[in-house]
């Protein structure tokens, strides 16, 4: 049990490194637009289009944060303007609580866990109640880092970042503005990602079918396996049989007898090609995706039902293999209700054989 439950508790960790991984892809390679919404005095807030090195004000969008809403003369235009882009919201610096932190040089890698765990001295909140961010150290003339930390509230923020969600965006940001007259970069002190959670379990659910599935598939392979070894040892064993029926006939010198077996093997080549020359038939000439879920062979006629991309076109690729003539559908073609191709049910003649007769 403790062996199962390790397991279980591996491949869960491993499903969440291999979603975060593939969501770190996804979002490397996908061009995301990016806005700001930068408060103004009073209540507006100006909603700008962020360039590399720039920011350049949307037309006519000027918001007004008014009882937990953002409203405005074009707020359907804005909406759909920012809808699955990254929102990030600007407020006034007289909103956030600044302290300045002068560390040692060796704090640099761990400036995070540092502040988190001396939040509750620098402000009157508690780390679980604060939004923080700091700038990026500084070197001072003592030789240590100097650092300007920038918090608030988190209840504070959440009106916003809630009003902001109707915009439908892909991901939230909370800044604190720079300081007038300087080059200061802002301060992030809140993000979030809209979607983030509902991508990741779309990701585990896929991933965690994953291994269900390839076992599904090596099972299926491995039964495959043995039905046609079964139907090569059974055709095997007739032809052995009727071999030996054939050389008594002829140490017995019955003449007729001898014809007669050779008649009706012969008649059996002809009529009854074996399954196996038949599968390597239909993979040769199938397409790549193509796969059948049911095969038959009865009186000399295949009957094979599966799904493809293009139905129509088995037809033809069928009827020009040397196996088989007379193609034809013996049922509608329908969509496949869990698949993305066509399911079909196709039956044509086997092509008799005239093998020389030794």
């Amino acid at each position: 049990m403790n062996f199962l439950r390790q397991f279980v508790l591996w491949l869960s960790r491993w499903i969440d490194d291999a979603a975060l991984a593939i969501l770190a892809i996804v979002n490397a390679f996908r061009p995301t637009r990016k806005f700001q919404a930068i408060e103004q005095d009073g209540v507006a807030f100006v909603v700008k289009a962020s360039r590399r090195r720039s920011a350049r004000p949307i037309v006519g969008a000027t918001l007004r944060f008014v009882e937990g809403k953002f409203v405005g003369d074009e707020s359907a235009k804005i909406r759909s303007q920012l809808a699955g882009g990254q929102i990030e919201l600007v407020l006034a610096r007289r909103r956030f609580v600044f302290r300045y932190l002068e560390l040692p040089t060796q704090a640099a890698g761990f400036l995070d866990a540092i502040i988190r765990s001396q939040i509750d001295r620098l402000t009157p909140w508690s780390p679980a109640q604060a939004a923080f961010g700091f700038d990026p150290p500084k070197q001072t003339s003592t030789g240590r880092i100097g650092v300007v930390v920038a918090a608030t509230a988190r209840s504070a923020l959440t009106p916003f970042v809630v009003a902001l969600g109707a915009f439908k965006p892909s991901s939230i940001v909370v800044s604190a503005a720079a300081e007038a007259g300087t080059d200061e970069r802002r301060t992030i002190v809140f993000s979030q990602e809209a979607d983030r959670e509902l991508s990741m379990r779309r990701l585990r659910r896929v991933l965690a079918a994953a291994p269900v599935l390839a076992g599904l598939a090596a099972l299926a392979a491995f039964a495959a396996r043995l039905q046609v070894g079964a139907d090569l040892e059974d055709t095997q064993l007739q032809v052995s049989r009727h071999m030996a029926e054939r050389r008594a006939a002829l140490s017995s010198g019955r003449a007729d007898v001898l014809e007669n077996a050779t008649a009706k093997l012969a008649q059996m080549k002809r009529e009854s090609p074996p399954s196996v020359i038949v599968l390597e038939s239909l993979s040769q000439a199938l397409p790549d995706d193509t796969y059948l879920t049911e095969l038959h062979i009865v009186d000399g006629k295949l009957e094979i039902t599966g799904v493809t991309r293009e139905a129509a076109s088995l037809i033809r690729i069928i009827e020009q293999t040397e196996q088989f003539k007379n193609a034809t559908f013996f049922a509608p073609t329908t969509r496949a209700p869990m698949e993305t191709g066509e399911q079909f049910h196709i039956e044509a003649q086997l092509v008799a054989t005239d093998p020389a007769v030794p």
